[in-house]
């Protein structure tokens, strides 16, 4: 069976400098990258890059979906916008988490979908 795994990020926020930019190209050749988006397929290998940590640096948004059933979404939002302290209570085990940066709550929602459908 072969792999697969779509990685996109978005930059709602604000579009990523040329060294931003370049930054995030070393991570992968063959992304389709722009100043507000990062795009790429795997059908051999994986992804180089930590998503939660282009998270923080980067990007407001992600999606990742993987052939096996794994889905995951988050989003960055600013701390004056969702206090840190509240997102605490809403995280549920490993499926939905949250931590917080200088300037910004990370929302992080995982599914797994064991029973192989798509």
């Amino acid at each position: 069976m072969s792999e697969y795994q779509y990685y996109e990020f978005l930059a709602v926020d604000r579009p990523l400098d040329d060294d931003e930019q370049a930054a995030v190209r070393s991570l992968s050749t063959r992304a389709r990258i722009t100043a507000t988006s990062f795009v790429n397929e795997y059908h051999w290998g994986d992804f180089k890059g930590d998503p939660s940590r282009l998270m923080e640096c980067f990007y407001d948004a992600h999606l990742y979906v993987a052939n096996w059933g794994t889905h995951r979404v988050m989003f960055r939002l600013p701390c004056d916008l969702l206090d840190p302290d509240v997102v605490d209570d809403y995280c549920v085990g490993d499926r939905v988490n949250a931590w917080s940066t200088d300037e910004f709550v990370v929302l992080d929602f995982t599914s797994q979908d064991d029973t192989g459908h798509r």
